[in-house]
């Protein structure tokens, strides 16, 4: 089986691995043919004046075939414009997910009642979606979980703090995925950190791993391009 890297923004994988690689909807798209991508307009990228006249741009996007979800997009309190504008765009990128039938990957600082809030609507609630590099508390991730969200863990499992090593244990493993976002770490020092937490192998992560990208993408039609 591959090792699955669900978010990164450097694409360096190895043969034995398969990225989700995040673009910004400002960055160069030159797709790779053996590459996988979630596209997004990121909340830091909120303040770009031409931000919302990009979405026609991102929906010409998504139609390439090695783009499998949208992302990353969400709230960011600390950074971007006005918490307004960004839940603006963010519920514009979340109409073209419900019209393209793709999962979202989600950024969030600082602003979960927000995103509970939104998806707890129910033109969004059925969205498949995920929280990329979850480093809250273990209350939050509860909520999400209750709430039907993925949690994705980072780097940041390496050098845990007991918080965060509760919330790993806490989400269940059909929800869990490992990331390295932009980090030049290998994600196998990601999954070697959660086995040691969560008193597994690294052999079950990968192999749960490789069940939950299945099923977080399960309807996209290009799923088949996978090769899990």
């Amino acid at each position: 089986m591959k090792l699955i890297n669900f978010h990164t923004h450097n694409y360096q994988c190895k043969t034995n691995s398969i990225c989700i690689e995040s673009v910004d909807y400002n960055a160069h798209f030159n797709p790779n043919g053996n590459s996988f991508y979630t596209l997004g307009i990121h909340p830091w990228s909120s303040d770009n004046a031409n931000a919302i006249q990009s979405l026609n741009l991102l929906k010409e996007h998504l139609n390439h075939p090695n783009v499998i979800g949208i992302g990353e997009i969400g709230l960011d309190r600390l950074k971007g414009a006005s918490l307004d504008k960004q839940i603006e765009l963010l519920i514009k990128q979340l109409d073209i997910a419900v019209e393209a039938n793709l999962p979202v990957v989600l950024h969030c600082v600082r602003c979960w009642s927000e995103i509970i809030s939104i998806f707890k609507k129910p033109k969004y609630k059925n969205l498949t979606k995920a929280i990329h590099g979850f480093r809250s508390k273990p209350e939050i991730a509860k909520e999400l979980i209750n709430e039907n969200f993925y949690l994705s863990f980072g780097t940041s499992l390496i050098d845990a703090t007991p918080e965060l090593a509760e919330a790993l244990t806490i989400t269940p493993p059909d929800k869990r995925f490992f990331e390295t976002d932009d980090k030049n770490i290998p994600i196998y020092e990601v999954y070697d950190a959660a086995a040691d937490f969560l008193d597994t192998t690294f052999e079950q992560l990968v192999s749960e791993t490789n069940s939950n990208l299945k099923s977080f993408f399960k309807e996209t039609l290009k799923l088949q391009l996978l090769p899990i």
